[in-house]
């Protein structure tokens, strides 16, 4: 039992020691570098989602990643307003991807002949993928506005690295396997309306 309850606090733990991007960034001026890899590890999703987006390949993935993270180190001082954070580090990543891009195509008219520049260049929708981020931005403020319960145990439903089981959960929360269903159902149900008030 006390083998199935560890992985569970540490989801727990990890959950309720999250920082604020405000905090965060605080910290890593100061030169905290836990900080520094805590806020990289966060955004480390949202970098590789657009390059993904981009259509690149793993290996131009990961160098537009090191990219990404250099410039947040060395301009983070520049950032006016923390809660900026994701758009900031969206905008910066759209820039890098779109640089590496024109690179690309100008080697490209350099070593190809006149046949490879018939070749469609199929831009991604940028608006697209800054509509998404806003999107789970949202998603992330309107979390943060239901009562604690609801919002960690919709945390540990669906955000967790580890599947959390109902029977997990109910030991977890003092409810029955039962009760842990409704309990979900209504926080959703609260989670939406937060949404649709905020144009979701």
């Amino acid at each position: 039992m006390a083998e199935k309850e560890a992985p569970l606090r540490t989801v727990m733990s990890t959950l309720t020691s999250i920082e604020s991007d405000a905090v965060l960034v605080c910290k890593c001026l100061n030169g905290d570098q836990q900080s520094w890899t805590q806020l990289l590890n966060r955004y480390k999703r949202l970098i590789y989602a657009v390059t993904v987006r981009f259509g690149f390949e793993n290996e131009d993935r990961h160098d537009i990643f090191q990219a990404v993270c250099l410039e947040i180190l060395s301009s983070l001082s520049s950032l006016r307003n923390a809660s900026s954070l994701r758009y900031w580090i969206l905008t910066i990543t759209v820039r890098q991807c779109w640089a590496l891009r024109k690179r690309l195509h100008q080697e490209r008219l350099h070593t190809s002949d006149d046949s490879t520049l018939l070749i469609h260049d199929s831009r991604p929708d940028t608006m697209a993928i800054y509509l998404a981020a806003q999107r789970a931005e949202m998603l992330r403020d309107a979390m943060e506005e239901l009562p604690e319960r609801c919002r960690s145990l919709l945390n540990l439903l669906f955000f967790a690295d580890e599947k959390i089981s109902y029977a997990e959960l109910s030991g977890t929360f003092g409810l029955s396997k039962d009760t842990i269903g409704s309990t979900r159902g209504r926080c959703l149900e609260r989670l939406r309306k937060i949404l649709a008030q905020k144009g979701f």
